[in-house]
């Protein structure tokens, strides 16, 4: 049941009304089902593989914190651990694990036993295992108290318009949410279908528009000129963009309507000045959650490496990034570049201090915001082949292969164009001129209903209605 789905509007008409009906804590038992219903709707046939995630870490998570020492908090903790990846092991690597085995088997001629599985991928697993890991964590470290109440675990874990691709919550910002007692507020319905609204209009508008033309030329790329290809690998970080932050203005806005705040996953990213900047702007719920869990610990345990346990900590931290997002080489790759962005950027912090204070400040930001985008977009070759050769192939072409840059339908691109002028200057508007996550707070209250006039005709008139399911969604 994905988001820009007339299915999936009925099926939150009907929860919010069933939601705001329900009297005192029977709204988290309607969640609950709401959410389970979600579920199964996707993959009814792995909804015990969720159900089981639920039950182990709630049980562990008292174990541990009932544990009078660290030391007997230990194996519990690593029994979560153990079974928490495991599962996300089983299902998400398996075959990729197998695959390279045979690869270095093969290289001493010797056969691999064990055979390649078929694995169905569950829905939303990295999203809900990351945040059973967090809590977990959590509770070890004595920062959040173990969960008594089983529904309002559930409802943490299960709540359905995070539950498959995210935000990666952190348990201090949402099951304090659930205990609380939540009433109907106008102001909350109108802000979430603000919010709805604006995320249909960079998914449908912006991404899957700019989908039909990356689509034809990254699927044909042997066909396309050099410069058609580098502007197609520059849309495709703006599609990328309008397509998962689309979706988390849904996610945001659904969760509003329900009196539930979600965390902010997207701070207009390709403003920033820096590689570094970048990732605290872009898919925040996971960049925090692996600088909490995974780059914090290492850094602080290699802290008289100085800048080497620095370098350490990123390749560490961004090879991890990278894997999470799929089972293939060219993720690992991903994360590696940018884990070397930003090693370079540590190491290399006086002299490019030097370079500021020679340019004039307008000159250097401008520069430094063009050069950021373009390494993420060139590194998003990787993220957007299945192969190594192919990604290579692609980016060499760039500067290579002479030719015509392919438009295809005229009105189709200023389509396209429209929506992503647009998209740029709302977060212009938004960076230099006032932070909202809404995108338009103006003073006066006819004018602002009147742009949300405007965004849904747009959506009506050049929204690409079969642009199928989020990216983020294979992850």
């Amino acid at each position: 049941m994905i988001f820009n789905s007339f299915t999936f509007f009925i099926f939150l008409a009907i929860t919010l009304l069933a939601f705001y009906l329900a009297p005192g804590r029977l709204r988290i038992y309607v969640l609950i089902l709401a959410s389970a219903v979600f579920y199964i709707y996707g993959q009814a046939t792995l909804i015990m593989l969720i159900i089981f995630v639920i039950l182990v870490n709630f049980l562990l998570s008292a174990k541990i914190e009932q544990a009078p020492t660290k030391q007997k908090k230990k194996p519990y903790l690593y029994i979560s651990m153990f079974l928490n990846i495991g599962v996300l092991a089983f299902f998400k690597y398996f075959n990729f694990i197998i695959q390279n085995i045979s690869l270095l088997s093969g290289l001493f001629k010797v056969k691999n036993p064990i055979p390649f599985l078929d694995i169905v991928l569950p829905i939303g697993l990295s999203f809900y295992i990351f945040q059973s890991i967090g809590y977990i964590l959590d509770v070890y470290r004595g920062s959040q108290k173990a969960e008594k109440n089983l529904a309002d675990y559930s409802l943490f874990i299960l709540f359905f318009p995070k539950l498959l691709v995210g935000p990666i919550e952190r348990t201090k910002n949402f099951l304090p949410q659930i205990k609380r007692k939540i009433s109907f507020n106008r102001e909350n319905i109108i802000e979430g279908a603000k919010l709805i609204t604006w995320g249909l209009f960079r998914k449908l508008v912006v991404a899957d528009r700019v989908a039909l033309y990356t689509n034809a030329v990254f699927d044909n790329y042997t066909h396309h000129s050099g410069v058609t290809i580098f502007i197609a690998i520059l849309l495709y970080a703006i599609q990328l963009y309008a397509d998962f932050s689309g979706y988390t203005d849904i996610a945001i806005g659904t969760a509003r309507l329900f009196g539930f705040n979600l965390m902010q996953n997207f701070n207009r990213p390709f403003l920033a000045k820096t590689v570094s900047d970048f990732w605290r702007r872009w898919h925040i719920s996971l960049s925090s959650w692996v600088s909490v869990y995974i780059y914090n610990p290492i850094v602080l345990n290699r802290r008289d490496w100085g800048n080497f346990g620095v370098s350490y900590a990123l390749l560490i931290s961004f090879a991890i990034i990278g894997i999470w997002h799929g089972a293939t080489w060219n993720f690992v790759i991903f994360g590696l570049l940018q884990s070397a962005a930003l090693i370079f950027e540590t190491l290399t912090v006086k002299s490019r201090k030097k370079v500021a204070k020679a340019l004039p400040p307008f000159i250097f930001d401008n520069l430094s915001i063009v050069l950021t985008f373009l390494f993420f977009s060139f590194s998003l070759v990787f993220f957007r082949t299945q192969g190594f050769h192919d990604a290579i192939a692609i980016i060499s072409r760039v500067f290579k292969v002479h030719g015509e840059l392919f438009i295809g339908d005229l009105q189709q691109f200023l389509y396209c164009l429209t929506g992503i002028i647009f998209l740029i200057i709302i977060d212009i508007r938004g960076e230099y001129f006032g932070h909202t996550i809404l995108p338009f707070k103006i003073d006066y209250w006819l004018k602002e209903q009147m742009a949300y006039v405007l965004l849904i005709v747009l959506i009506l008139l050049i929204g690409v209605f079969d642009g199928g399911q989020f990216i983020y969604f294979q992850f």
